[in-house]
């Protein structure tokens, strides 16, 4: 019973502007009631589509405050938080963007995945001394863990420049993302939030990495990309990146 009065609260809190009849129950008998539910309904889609405002700031500013606001209420209104933390709400909101703007999309994956990032578990980084501890004649065999907060985005646009331009100057106008693949691995050493973009072959590579397939397997993957990727500059950023927790075999 209490669930499904939930549930058919959160449709008309939901529902577009007149659209609160036929949501399931009657919430707000009578002119006054209605007229506050309209108000309460107004603040809950306002501050969901400011929580997606202050989790995509850059792409706001790509889109214009009018677009974004569109596009964030037709999302809040579709896509309700599956649990009550706002900072873990707009995982999909990228993938909503992609009819509209696709490049706008993939600066939204860049900021999802940077906030993921940021937010992620603390863990003790592999460092090279932990690494030469194995046999060399084991390295092809070995399988890594990546760092909780390492993360590896495929986009294609190239949003990184635009990202750092932001992070300069949040004054500074955007203009529209270049068309053209763009592998970015964001990382969260102890410096803050690390951002570096990756050849095709490195990223192959590391994507098989933090997959968990063992660095021979990532060998292969990266050189059938990229023929002269060097493997042990790669491994080496990784490690002084703070990339990956740990390694076994």
């Amino acid at each position: 019973m209490l669930e499904a009065f939930q549930a058919q609260m959160q449709r008309a809190l939901l529902a577009p502007a007149g659209e609160s009849r036929g949501t399931g129950v009657d919430l707000a008998p009578g002119p006054v009631a209605e007229a506050r539910l309209k108000i309460y309904r107004a603040n809950v889609q306002q501050s969901l589509a400011e929580a997606l405002a202050a989790a995509f700031p850059i792409t706001l500013r790509l889109m214009g405050v009018p677009a974004f606001r569109a596009v964030a209420l037709d999302f809040v209104r579709a896509h309700p938080p599956a649990r009550p933390q706002l900072a873990a709400y707009g995982g999909d909101f990228p993938a909503a963007l992609v009819p509209l703007d696709a490049g706008a999309a993939d600066m939204a994956r860049l900021e999802w995945a940077v906030m993921e990032a940021y937010f992620a578990a603390d863990a003790s980084s592999l460092t090279a001394e932990q690494l030469a501890a194995f046999p060399p004649g084991d390295y092809a065999q070995l399988r890594f863990a990546p760092h909780p907060a390492a993360r590896l985005v495929w986009l294609g646009h190239d949003v990184l420049p635009l990202w750092r331009q932001a992070q300069a100057d949040e004054d500074l106008e955007l203009s529209a993302p270049e068309s053209g693949v763009g592998e970015i691995l964001v990382l969260r050493p102890a410096e803050g939030i690390v951002c570096v973009a990756l050849p095709p072959g490195a990223a192959a590579a590391i994507q098989s990495l933090l997959d968990g397939e063992t660095l021979e397997q990532a060998a292969v993957a990266g050189l059938a990309v990229e023929p002269a990727l060097d493997l042990q500059a790669m491994l080496h950023m990784l490690l002084a990146q703070g990339a990956l927790a740990g390694a076994s075999l």
